[in-house]
């Protein structure tokens, strides 16, 4: 597949992040549920050749994640927490075409906002049984340190991966 430049820009602008939170909503979200208040400082997007989202990635720190509030979905009690960490975290990456340079221009771009904020690494949870997804980690150099239950309930077990900083 041929890929195509796209634009990195965070935080999301208002005018993409409707777009970006429906796009993030349709790969995370598992319901026909309009897609609950997104943190336009908590996301970076991916915009194609024409301006529209082409990809998005969610980042979650102390103060939370790309979602506005947990309690935003519905159903706060449901999520489970997963090992504290110093590294910026991974929370979500979707995209409207795979293989299309958009995922990879993504973690780029959070590698250098974890160096920005003086962060170690960068970590990413991955559904165990997603192998494509496995497989797009460990080729960007991330490595598996852990297996747990984390997250959503429905998402059964992920890998915990991660990218040392220099």
């Amino acid at each position: 597949m041929t890929r195509r430049p796209v634009q990195i820009v965070t935080p999301i602008p208002a005018a993409h992040l409707p777009a970006a939170a429906r796009l993030w909503w349709a790969h995370f979200g598992r319901t026909r549920r309009p897609p609950p208040p997104m943190r336009a400082d908590h996301g970076i997007a991916a915009l194609d050749a024409e301006g529209r989202v082409a990809g998005v990635l969610g980042l979650r720190d102390g103060s939370g994640g790309l979602l506005a509030d947990e309690t935003a979905a519905g159903w706060p009690w449901l999520y489970r927490a997963a090992p504290e960490t110093a590294d910026l975290v991974v929370d979500g990456v979707a995209v409207e075409r795979p293989r299309s340079g958009a995922g990879r221009a993504l973690v780029q771009r959070a590698s250098a906002e974890a160096r920005r904020r003086g962060r170690p690494g960068l970590r990413a949870e991955v559904r165990l049984r997603n192998e494509a997804a496995l497989a797009f980690w460990r080729s960007l150099g991330f490595v598996e340190v852990t297996r747990g239950r984390y997250g959503w309930p429905w998402s059964g077990r992920v890998v915990v991966m991660r990218l040392a900083l220099a």
